[in-house]
């Protein structure tokens, strides 16, 4: 099976020059942006994937906690009932579950259209600082408070600003809300695997670099050939 020949990228003009013998004049410096030419390319080339590298470990980064949540154990860890919650710190970003009575703040936000509400446990003073974030489909009114399980990620709020309005309103307007110490969220109903996403747009660009990286090699790998076989001309 014989060897697949690279792409021909020259100009006409430009393959003319090449195939002159050597020694030839090049009045029209053919030979000179031919080089240009190659050297523009490869510039473009390696800045797209030094931004490609950049911006990848960039994103992941910034979903660390998401990424690791997506392949968390699909098994909740059991914190048994809100009132019978002893002290302790718990760990960000894990699957947890726990029962008991939680009060509505009335609160409510859209997330992606999606309605939800916020409670926060009775019963003990570490169920006071687990805070619920749930879906609303009823769209009713304050509902006072609602004894259930409730199941999904719980976030360490100290690792995040994304509810500091939430936390915010809790502590002004609840004397049960510590003004110290840590205080969770529990987002209801969010499993691992669930945002696919993140791993799938982490995956593609990286591709997309070592694609580039690849093509990078490649040209660079054409453009020492040749000059590597005209040294090995004798005149």
């Amino acid at each position: 099976m014989s060897e697949r020949e690279p792409e021909n990228t020259l100009s006409r003009e430009e393959q003319e020059f090449f195939d002159q013998e050597p020694g030839e004049p090049d009045p029209m410096g053919i030979g000179l942006k031919a080089a240009e030419r190659a050297r523009s390319r490869r510039s473009r080339g390696l800045f797209m994937f030094v931004a490609l590298f950049l911006f990848v470990g960039l994103l992941t980064w910034l979903l660390a906690d998401d990424l690791l949540y997506f392949f968390h154990s699909g098994s909740p860890e059991d914190l048994g009932r809100a009132e019978e919650l002893p002290a302790r710190s718990l760990e960000h970003s894990s699957y947890v579950k726990v029962e008991g009575i939680a009060r509505d703040m009335c609160i409510r936000a859209e997330v992606f259209s999606t309605r939800l509400r916020y409670l926060y446990l009775l019963g003990s003073e570490m169920g006071a600082r687990i805070l619920i974030q749930a879906p609303d489909p009823d769209e009713g009114d304050c509902l006072g408070a609602v004894e259930r399980t409730f199941e999904g990620r719980l976030v360490d709020l100290g690792r995040t600003e994304r509810y500091d309005a939430v936390l915010g309103y809790y502590r002004k307007h609840f004397p049960a809300a510590p003004t110290e110490g840590p205080v969770y969220l529990l987002e209801h109903e969010v499993r691992p695997g669930q945002a696919w996403y993140y791993p799938l747009a982490l995956g593609a660009l990286s591709c997309l670099a070592a694609l580039n990286f690849f093509m990078l090699r490649r040209r660079r790998r054409l453009e020492v050939e040749p000059t590597a076989e005209g040294q090995g001309e004798t005149p």
